[in-house]
C-alpha cells in the first residue's frame, strides 16, 4: 500500500498528457465555432506556448524555494478550474484570453513535478525514477492519440470536462504524497564531486542542444504533418496512427534507457539517433508511399526518446537547484517546438508541402557539429 501511494506521483504525468491532445483538439474546434480564423487559432496556440516557456523558469525556481509539492498541486487545481471555465466562453476574445493561462498553469506542473521526482527517495535509483516518469507521460500521449477524436465525438465540451476531472484527480494524487524527500543526493552517480559536476554540466548543455533540435523536428510532426495528411485526401485517423509509430518508438526507447547505464556520459548515442532521425525525415520527404512513412516516424521517435531522456537525466543528476534545471529543460524543448511550428508552416505554405521534412533533416545534421563544439568547450 505504501509503495502504491508513492507511485501515485507518476499518475499526474499519465493523466495530463492523456488529456492534452483532446484539450487542444477541443479548443481548436471550439474557436472555429466562435468564428476564429486559422491565423487567430495559430496566434492563440503560440501565445500559450510562449507563456509556458516563460513561466517554466519562474515556477521551476520557485519550487526550489518553497515546499516542492505546493507548486504542482496548485497548478493542477488551476487547470481543473480553467478547463471548466473554457466552455463558458461566449465570445472569441474570451477564449483567446483564457486559453493561454493553460500554458501558465502547465508551467507550474511539469518542472516542479520533475524536480520532485528527481530528489525523492523511494528506493529506486534516479535512472529508474526518470524512466517511470517518461513511460507514464508517453503512455498518456498514446492513449490520448487513440481516444481524442472519439471523446470529441461524444460531446464538443467532453475534452474540457475530462481534462478538468483528470487535473483534479492529479491534485489529489499529489496531495497524499509525503511532503518532503527522505534524502537529497545531489551528486548521485558521479565519479568524484568536482569532476562529476563538470562532466554532468558538459553533457547537460549537449543534451539541451539535442532536445531543442529534437523538439523542433517533433513540433513540425505534431502540427504540420496532420495538415499534410489532410491535404493528401487521407482521413485524420491515418495521421493519428502514424504519430502512434513515433510515440510508440519513443516509449520503447524510454524503457531501454531506464534499464541500462551504458549510455551515461557518452556522446555517440546522441549522434547515432540524430542521424537515424535525419534518415527518417528524408524518407518522408523522398518517398510518396504513406505506409512507408511509419518506418521514418519510428526512427524519429527513437531520437526524441534519446534526447528527452538524456536532457531529463542530466538535469536531475548532480545539481542542488533541480527546479531551476528542469525549468530550463522544459523551456528549451518547447522553444524548439515553437520555432519549428512557425518555420514549418512558412515552408509548407510558401515552398512545398514536403519542404519542412527536408528542413528537419538538415537541422539534425547541422546540429551535430554544434553539439560537438559544446562538448569540446
Amino acid at each position: 500500500m505504501i509503495s502504491l501511494r508513492k507511485d501515485l506521483i507518476y499518475l499526474p504525468a499519465l493523466l495530463m498528457d492523456m488529456c492534452v491532445g483532446s484539450i487542444i483538439l477541443g479548443v481548436t474546434y471550439f474557436a472555429s465555432r466562435l468564428g476564429a480564423s486559422p491565423l487567430q487559432i495559430g496566434v492563440m496556440a503560440s501565445v500559450n506556448t510562449v507563456m509556458y516557456v516563460i513561466f517554466c523558469r519562474i515556477f521551476g525556481k520557485l519550487s526550489d524555494r518553497v515546499q516542492r509539492k505546493r507548486v504542482p498541486q496548485l497548478a493542477c487545481l488551476s487547470l481543473s478550474a480553467l478547463y471548466l471555465a473554457l466552455p463558458l466562453c461566449k465570445q472569441l476574445y474570451q477564449l483567446m484570453v483564457l486559453f493561454p493561462l493553460n500554458g501558465v498553469a502547465l508551467a507550474g506542473l511539469w518542472p516542479a513535478l520533475e524536480a520532485w521526482i528527481g530528489e525523492r527517495d523511494d528506493g529506486r535509483p534516479l535512472i529508474r525514477r526518470v524512466q517511470m516518469f517518461n513511460v507514464a507521460w508517453s503512455l498518456g500521449l498514446v492513449i490520448g492519440y487513440v481516444s481524442g477524436g472519439y471523446i470529441y465525438d461524444l460531446n464538443v465540451f467532453a475534452p474540457f470536462y475530462l481534462g478538468s476531472s483528470a487535473a483534479f484527480i492529479a491534485a489529489l494524487a499529489l496531495t497524499i504524497q509525503p511532503s518532503a524527500p527522505v534524502t537529497k543526493n545531489f551528486h548521485e552517480e558521479t565519479v568524484e564531486v568536482e569532476t562529476g559536476r563538470k562532466l554532468t554540466m558538459k553533457y547537460l548543455m549537449v543534451s539541451w542542444a539535442s532536445i531543442f533540435i529534437g523538439w523542433m523536428t517533433l513540433g513540425i510532426l505534431r502540427y504540420i504533418f496532420p495538415k499534410f495528411i489532410e491535404q493528401l485526401g487521407m482521413p485524420p485517423r491515418v495521421a493519428g496512427l502514424l504519430m502512434l509509430c513515433q510515440t510508440g518508438a519513443q516509449l520503447i526507447m524510454f524503457s531501454i534507457l531506464g534499464s541500462t547505464e551504458r549510455w551515461h556520459y557518452k556522446f555517440y548515442p546522441l549522434i547515432i539517433f540524430q542521424v537515424l532521425a535525419a534518415v527518417g525525415f528524408i524518407s518522408i520527404w523522398f518517398i510518396d508511399i504513406p505506409y512507408m512513412w511509419a518506418f521514418g516516424l519510428i526512427l524519429i521517435g527513437l531520437n526524441t526518446g534519446m534526447a528527452y531522456f538524456s536532457s531529463m537525466y542530466y538535469s536531475l543528476s548532480g545539481h542542488a537547484d533541480l527546479g531551476n534545471k528542469t525549468g530550463w529543460h522544459e523551456s528549451i524543448l518547447h522553444s524548439g517546438a515553437l520555432v519549428s511550428t512557425i518555420t514549418g508552416g512558412a515552408l509548407a505554405n510558401y515552398v512545398d508541402l514536403k519542404a519542412p521534412y527536408l528542413f528537419c533533416a538538415v537541422v539534425l545534421i547541422v546540429g551535430i557539429p554544434v553539439q560537438m563544439f559544446i562538448l569540446k568547450r
